[in-house]
């Protein structure tokens, strides 16, 4: 495929180490939604894992995805859903987007999130 043939080229990032994996080419057709997970091998954790798929344009960012790794929200490489995430009673804490707490993989102790 070459640039010229209107393909685009998506960035992945992995949801166990966080490092950046080996970029995709896409076609127009064959775009997806923002933030989509895809199964690629991690040239950093040499496995499986899922990656996050980050498009040169779109409403999800690295930054996005930052902030999500960053807090825990994701576990075993899968983004929890915003509904599922545990109820948060401290509205200062860190952690606490929107009354919901996104350490979902427990990686901080937290005595705020309703269990």
């Amino acid at each position: 495929m070459s640039a010229s043939s209107g393909c685009t080229t998506s960035d992945f990032y992995c949801t166990e180490c966080g490092n950046k994996g080996i970029p995709i080419m896409r076609r127009p057709g064959g775009q997806r939604e923002a933030g989509h997970l895809k199964n690629l091998y991690c040239i950093h954790c040499r496995k499986e894992t899922n990656h996050v798929e980050i498009r040169p344009f779109g409403t999800y960012t690295y930054d996005d995805f930052l902030r999500e790794f960053n807090l825990g929200r994701f576990v075993q490489g899968n983004r929890i859903a915003l509904e599922d995430l545990k109820i948060c009673k401290e509205r200062e804490c860190e952690y606490c987007v929107n009354g919901r707490c996104w350490n979902a993989n427990n990686s901080y102790k937290c005595d705020f999130k309703e269990v």
